[in-house]
Formats: C-alpha cells, structure tokens, sequence
C-alpha cells in the first residue's frame, strides 16, 4: 500500500514538473514573440531556443525561431527549421512553407521557391498570403503575366490586403500599364499610410502624373500600352489631355492641390466612361473609383492619402472641409 502511494505521488511529482516547465516555455515563447515585434531577433532567438529546450514539442516556438532567422538574415537556419514543422504536419504548416519559400528566395534559390508556392496554393487553395507569395516569386523571376494572376487570386481573396495592392502597382509598371499602376497605388493608399512604403508608393504616384508631361517644354506624354484594353486606353489619353502640369518651383501646398485636382480628374473619367463589367479590374477597382466619384468624395480621398507626405498641409485642409472629410470616413466605414 505504502508503495503505491509512494509511486502515484512520483507520477504526480513528473507531471507537475512538466507542467510547470511547460508554463516556463509559454512564457518564453512571449517574451521571444514581444522581441521579434520590435526588431530585437538576436535576443528573440534566444528566447525561442530557451522554451524548445523546455518543451520541445512548442512547435509555435519553432516556428516563430524560423521567422526570426529568417529576419535577422540566416535563411539557411529558417529553411531548416520549417522543413521540421511541416513534416511534422502541424497546424502551422503554411505558415512554414511561407517561410521556407522566403528562405529559399533570399539564398537566390527561385525554383525551389516556386516549387513551394506552388504546392501552398494547391493544398491551402483559399488562403491569400499564398498566392500572394507566388506572385512575388514570379515577379522576382520578371513573369509579369504569371504574377499578374496570382496576385489577382491574392486581392480577391483579401481585398484589404494592403501588400497586394502595392505588387499589383508594380507588376503594371512593368507591364507599361500606367493607369491599372495608378489605380492599386490609389488603393494601396487607401489602406496603409503610415509606413516607408506608403511613402515610396505616394511618391511613384506622383512620379507616373509627372511622366504626364516632359522635362523640357511642359508638352504631353501620350503613353499607351499596347496591352491595355480599349477602356483604359481611352482614360489614359483623356488623362494625358487633360491634366494639370506641377510647375517645378511649386511649394507643398501647391503641389498638393494639383495631385488632388488631377486625382478627381482621373476618377471623373473613369465615371464618365466606365460602363460596368465583370472582370477584376472592373470589381476590384473601377466600381470602387467610380463610386466615389459620385459621392463626391475625391478631394477628401486626395488629401487623405496624400497625409502620407504632406502631414502640416493635410491637417490645414481637414480643418477647413471638416464636416466633408467626416462624411468620407463615415462612407468609407461602410464599404469594409
């Protein structure tokens, strides 16, 4: 009797042993997490390692180790690592094959890469970030076309994807299509501001109105992509006509006023002539546009995008058209 008491207390002893250091690895794995956020992946890496030396089975924490590598420039580690979790089938297996194909991306391996994405969007056939990826490896591999459909899967899956919309605006550069280029930009605005590339995507969209015009004599660029349909052929000549020319001495305020005058232009074309359709561009893009055309929300949309670069000069307007600005951000509430 004294026996088996004696080994139903060891047994409890081990669990409680393994539960307490199971509660050390979560806690671990927190504090590994909070340090990735911010950027510290060296002391973050050494959090993970500390709570899988506790519970190896903490496949979160392997996965988050893998991310951390990857960030602070060792692939090869990152590769290693998610080859474990998705041979060991685990939940987060397409998260790894995301890391992986990344992995293999910054050691300058596309096939291997391609091959990932590949088997990613066939067995998660729903899942954005998946297609989203294999656009990005095919336009890494200069495949316009190829990454024009993937992202397009990408978008219609998760519209409010903002990484979508920034690839699709350099996928139609690429392609010479100057006003599909705008209109993910416009979007791409719409949803992320306050970063670098809110900044260096603001900063293309001026440039392409820029490109309106040439260096010397102020005379118009008539640029028409011999891939672009009748449509957008048509709204790309209208554009060049009939927009505005930023002087080169012109101040931010000035500046400012001709992008939002020359954005209401280019959405007012597009109302004017945009008939409706079925295809991607005409869902994702051109009946959002032409929407807010006819709100009469352009301006407000101009310069709230625009907060991105010309912050003192955006809260002068914002406090002068107030209550319109308001009805903007209530409409816009709406279409979420």
């Amino acid at each position: 009797m004294f026996k088996t008491i004696l080994q139903i207390a060891f047994i409890l002893l081990i669990a409680a042993n393994a539960t307490g250091q199971s509660h050390k690895a979560e806690v671990l794995l927190n504090e590994g997490i909070e340090l990735s956020n911010e950027g510290s992946y060296v002391r973050a890496i050494e959090r993970f390692n500390d709570a899988l030396q506790l519970d190896r089975g903490l496949w979160e924490a392997k996965y988050e180790l893998a991310f951390a590598y990857l960030q602070s420039g060792n692939p090869e580690m990152a590769e290693r690592l998610s080859r474990e979790i998705i041979k060991s089938k685990d939940s987060l297996k397409l998260e790894a094959m995301l890391i992986l194909g990344a992995a293999y991306d910054r050691q300058n391996k596309s096939k291997k890469s391609l091959k990932v994405y590949k088997t990613a969007v066939h067995e998660f056939p729903d899942n954005y970030l998946a297609y989203f990826n294999l656009g990005l490896s095919y336009y890494n591999r200069k495949e316009w076309d190829k990454a024009e459909e993937s992202v397009k899967k990408a978008i219609q899956y998760n519209n409010r994807y903002p990484g979508g919309h920034f690839l699709m605006s350099h996928i139609m550069i690429n392609k010479g299509d100057a006003i599909k280029a705008m209109l993910s930009l416009y979007y791409f605005l719409l949803l992320e501001q306050d970063t670098e590339r809110a900044k260096n995507a603001y900063e293309i969209l001026q440039d392409i109105w820029k490109s309106r015009f040439d260096n010397s004599d102020g005379n118009r660029i008539i640029s028409i992509s011999k891939g672009s349909n009748n449509f957008f052929k048509m709204v790309d000549f209208a554009v060049n006509m009939k927009s505005q020319k930023c002087p080169p001495d012109s101040n931010p305020e000035e500046s400012l006023n001709v992008f939002a005058s020359n954005t209401g232009l280019l959405f007012e074309i597009i109302s004017n002539t945009y008939e409706g359709g079925l295809d991607f561009w005409d869902i994702t893009y051109l009946d959002f546009f032409k929407n807010l055309y006819d709100k009469g929300y352009s301006e407000p949309f101009a310069y709230y995008i625009s907060n991105t670069n010309y912050r003192p000069q955006v809260l002068v307007w914002l406090s002068d058209h107030y209550s319109g600005f308001n009805s903007f951000i209530n409409w816009m509430e709406l279409q979420e």
